[in-house]
């Protein structure tokens, strides 16, 4: 008896996750830079203003969301910009989420930005990649 009202706990549990889930929208980087595009990953540092540890994907509200991020470069394949002691910065980016969708963030690079632009940080822009 004790086996069958612990497995219909755990049952009943899972279905309200599932659907407390089905209430949130869901922020995330792309996994991986693609480089064929200039598209590269984003660490989400602030959404409406609050700092943000590091983690795999992120439960919002619905609704418009400002979110900030950094860009993730790749060492390999831009080492000057890497290394530069004004790095890329972080931008804001202003989302409108719908509840039980993915949001995946990433940063598009222009490889043929003017030197100009690393100053001002003109050479990189957030934007949504995917929606799941």
């Amino acid at each position: 008896m004790k086996a069958w009202t612990l497995f219909l706990t755990i049952l009943l549990s899972g279905s309200a996750l599932s659907a407390m889930a089905a209430d949130w929208a869901w922020l995330l980087s792309v996994p991986h830079a693609i480089s064929g595009e200039q598209v590269y990953k984003v660490r989400i540092v602030e959404i409406d203003g609050e700092a943000q540890k590091e983690l795999l994907r992120y439960p919002v509200s619905p609704g418009e969301h400002n979110v900030k991020v950094r860009m993730m470069l790749q060492v390999e394949w831009e080492p000057d910009l890497a290394e530069a002691p004004r790095g890329p910065g972080v931008k804001e980016l202003t989302l409108e989420v719908t509840a039980g969708k993915t949001y995946q963030l990433a940063a598009r690079f222009d490889p043929d930005a003017p030197i100009e632009a690393q100053l001002d940080r003109s050479y990189w822009e957030p934007f949504v990649y995917r929606v799941d």
